[in-house]
């Protein structure tokens, strides 16, 4: 960490941080920064900014600030704990691995793969005093499907006030009752909802989801966050998949309440057959000036224009039909974007 940290103040990139040197040379403000700001406001002046604040502005913003200066005075001790407590899921996204879900275990070893091992500890084995991090994140698998979740609120329940916890969740899984008293007590609840697409699109991407819980369980949260104060967000990987189609999502999310800047878009760099830089060049040019006139946020329309006049960093679109098509017969699905289903069905577009 010491050598991360000194790296850093010499200017220099750090192994592991490519998609935030990657978004930030396309001038889309990246997690890096965005951290950064959000802990200097917190720990140097204990005021809780919404967990992430996208605007055309931010990023010129971001870059002018003089983070050795800021932190200089801050202690060096454990502030934020980012927990992959397990990698227990109830499904099995196209854009993850057996590392985060259990679920591709099946299908990695029919694509000849070796599978990342379950990994299921109870909370305790990483023998960090929980109790004295007030900002804890639960990562998964899905947490809310995982024991980790419940033994996490054991220890936050005794004494909650300065805790501030987040999630990122699926939506097809509500937490227990004792979660959902104890977060009426903390500090802060973040609770981030991943949805790739809209109704069955996102059924196809989110392998083993059902849109009609997850939009049931969405305005569950969105409900109980206005009585709590909770900070409800949308998280969406930008993919093949959906790239065409992201206004239908941002535009529905927002008629159910979902605040226009509470919906994060990810840019999708890994797994390689999902960035759509690697789409064919053709539907390339027509995603381009879809971007021109698409309802969404200017920053998320100046990245996936930028993003796909890039080069494709695979060696050839067969890659990416053979990834689609291989899913498909596995999982005897169909995918439902005619629009790239098309491409990915003619043999032409090599």
């Amino acid at each position: 960490m010491n050598d991360i940290r000194q790296r850093m103040l010499e200017g220099k990139q750090v192994e592991g941080c490519e998609k935030c040197y990657h978004e930030e040379s396309l001038k889309y403000t990246s997690q890096r920064q965005l951290l950064n700001q959000w802990f200097s406001e917190w720990l140097i002046n204990d005021n809780l900014l919404p967990w992430k604040e996208d605007s055309d502005s931010l990023f010129e913003e971001i870059n002018d600030l003089n983070w050795v200066e800021i932190f200089k005075n801050t202690p060096i001790k454990l502030q934020w704990l980012a927990l992959h407590g397990s990698n227990i899921c109830n499904l099995a996204c196209r854009g993850c691995y057996s590392l985060l879900s259990t679920k591709w275990r099946k299908d990695e070893i029919k694509l000849g793969i070796n599978p990342h091992p379950t990994n299921d500890p109870d909370i305790d084995w990483y023998g960090i005093d929980i109790a004295s991090i007030d900002f804890i994140t639960m990562f998964g698998g899905e947490p809310f499907y995982m024991k980790q979740s419940e033994q996490l609120i054991d220890k936050v329940e005794a004494d909650p006030n300065n805790k501030i916890l987040q999630y990122f969740t699926n939506g097809t899984v509500l937490p227990s009752k004792q979660t959902l008293d104890v977060w009426k007590d903390i500090r802060k609840l973040i609770l981030y909802i991943s949805v790739d697409a809209f109704g069955e699109d996102n059924d196809y991407f989110r392998y083993g989801s059902d849109w009609n819980t997850v939009e049931q369980n969405l305005q569950f949260y969105i409900s109980e966050g206005a009585k709590y104060n909770w900070e409800i967000k949308v998280s969406t990987l930008i993919n093949i998949y959906n790239v065409d189609k992201l206004d239908v999502l941002h535009n529905w999310l927002v008629n159910k309440g979902i605040q226009d800047t509470a919906i994060m878009y990810n840019l999708c760099i890994y797994p390689q057959e999902l960035d759509i830089r690697n789409l064919p060049q053709e539907y390339k040019e027509e995603l381009i000036e879809q971007y021109s006139t698409i309802n969404l946020p200017n920053n998320v329309k100046s990245v996936v224009q930028k993003h796909l006049e890039m080069e494709p960093n695979l060696s050839s679109f067969i890659v990416v039909k053979a990834f689609s098509e291989k899913l498909d017969e596995l999982r005897d699905q169909h995918n439902p974007n005619i629009k790239l289903e098309r491409y990915i069905k003619n043999d032409s577009f090599k």
